[in-house]
């Protein structure tokens, strides 16, 4: 006869499903912490508390990630349950971090993003759904164990400012005969998962506002009962999207909510709220740039002093790894302030380049994608060109989404004189909003070529682009 030993696990028991330590495996640091912000939300009090977490955990550094998590390394195993009783007070909870599993399994639904000014610039405040979703879905058991995770994005401002047709779901907001909803996108992902990295397909229907929560369950669900078990590689949503095409899927969404009404919407307008503009309220909002997402515990401090000072403590985070404040009554005291601690430009290059934490997954050698980025963009100011978008991923995984990019580079290992070294293929003409993936350009680039087939690059695109305005 089987004896069944139960174990008792007491206060512990409410970080299982809600915590995780990532893996890290670079700059001697072992595990990182990624937190959830919801919707990209977050006050001033809140963001002091990180601070002092990322100074005591994390050696006072800070990320801000392209899905509007903060993200913190050099994270001790013995520091974790302190360290998530810390977050647990604070009212905060991590992705689950599935990668030290080699089998399809134990995926979660990631931080569900939303337009950083969601119910500012407008009364259709999405980010209610992202902030509903996230609480529903972290923890639950239900949803623990997916083939692979899972990304949701909710759009709201009339246009697409978070790269929704990246993500598994991208929900975009619309008002269609005096009544608001959704057009979903669905089987977005541009990582190295099969069948390929692709853009998300529109389902050509209308959810309205009181069957969101059902419909992005029920999608969630085929995902969890019909993707694929069979490895890692196959585990996404898109391979199902691919396998079962759009009409399937809609039929099986159908089978369990009912019918949708059809509208013909394949592509979102490009959006972003770069720079500054005005509220609803007859406030400001501004975005302050921040390259890379890299911060320190005292610039997340500094942040917090000056969203309290000039607006109400309250910010918001970006999927291009910037700070937006809200409720500003005069911008250019507040950017004054912000130049003690902040460079502030101005420009496309400054606010929507990306880069991913490349250093420390160790998947890349010297030039890391966080430094490349720094001296590409330093390179285009010296020839004049600020209107570009440059993403860096450091590997194929494509944490920066280098495919949707205007200029994208992606870093990779190749064997030079018998000697392995840090190299970066480049993309260019990638669209997100216009599902436009780019095409390469030029392949394994290292050292000084690198640079100067990127500055040959930008010359080419400003003749084309000067050519252009001459027709």
């Amino acid at each position: 006869m089987t004896e069944i030993v139960t174990i008792d696990l007491g206060e512990i028991s409410r970080f299982i499903g809600r915590y995780s330590l990532g893996r890290d495996n670079g700059f001697d640091s072992l595990h990182f912490l990624r937190i959830k912000i919801p919707a990209g939300q977050i006050d001033s009090e809140k963001l002091r508390k990180i601070a002092e977490l990322s100074r005591k955990y994390g050696r006072g550094y800070v990320e801000i990630t392209d899905r509007q998590d903060i993200q913190l390394h050099w994270i001790r195993s013995e520091d974790a349950l302190d360290l998530f009783e810390r977050l647990y007070e604070i009212g905060y909870y991590t992705d689950m971090c599935g990668q030290g599993f080699s089998k399809a399994c134990f995926g979660d639904v990631r931080n569900i993003t939303a337009c950083p000014l969601s119910g500012k610039i407008n009364d259709f405040d999405v980010a209610i759904y992202a902030k509903h979703l996230t609480s529903y879905f972290t923890g639950n058991k239900d949803f623990l164990d997916l083939p692979r995770k899972f990304k949701i994005g909710f759009a709201g401002c009339g246009g697409d400012c978070l790269r929704l047709t990246i993500n598994d779901l991208g929900m975009f907001g619309i008002e269609r005969e005096a009544e608001r909803g959704f057009v979903p996108f669905v089987g977005g992902s541009v990582g190295a998962s099969q069948p390929e990295p692709m853009l998300a397909k529109s389902l050509c229907i209308f959810v309205p506002e009181k069957k969101v929560f059902e419909f992005v369950k029920t999608v969630v669900e085929i995902h969890r009962d019909y993707s694929s078990r069979e490895n890692k590689a196959k585990a996404r949503f898109k391979n199902l999207v691919t396998q079962w095409g759009i009409e399937k899927l809609r039929e099986k969404i159908e089978e369990k909510l009912g019918v949708f009404d059809r509208i013909t919407f394949e592509k979102p307008e490009y959006s972003d709220h770069n720079g500054y503009g005005l509220q609803i309220d007859g406030l400001y909002y501004y975005t302050l740039p921040v390259w890379g997402g890299t911060l320190s515990s005292e610039k997340i401090e500094f942040v917090a002093d000056m969203a309290e000072k000039h607006g109400s403590g309250e910010i918001r985070l970006t999927t291009d790894q910037n700070i937006t404040f809200v409720d500003i009554a005069d911008i250019e005291r507040l950017k004054k302030d912000l130049e003690r601690q902040f460079e502030i430009k101005e420009g496309k290059l400054y606010f929507s380049s990306i880069a991913c934490t490349s250093k420390f997954c160790g998947k890349t050698r010297s030039l890391h994608a966080k430094d490349l980025l720094k001296k590409l963009i330093e390179i285009c100011e010296r020839k004049g060109m600020k209107d570009l978008r440059i993403h860096v991923s450091g590997c194929r995984n494509s944490c920066a989404c280098h495919q949707v990019a205007d200029i994208g580079l992606v870093g990779k290992i190749v064997k030079v004189d018998g000697k392995m070294v840090q190299a970066y293929d480049i993309y260019v003409g990638g669209d997100f909003a216009k599902l436009k993936m780019g095409r390469v350009y030029m392949k394994d680039l290292y050292g000084e070529r690198l640079f100067s087939e990127f500055e040959r690059l930008l010359e080419v695109i400003g003749n084309g682009a000067k050519a252009e305005a001459k027709g």
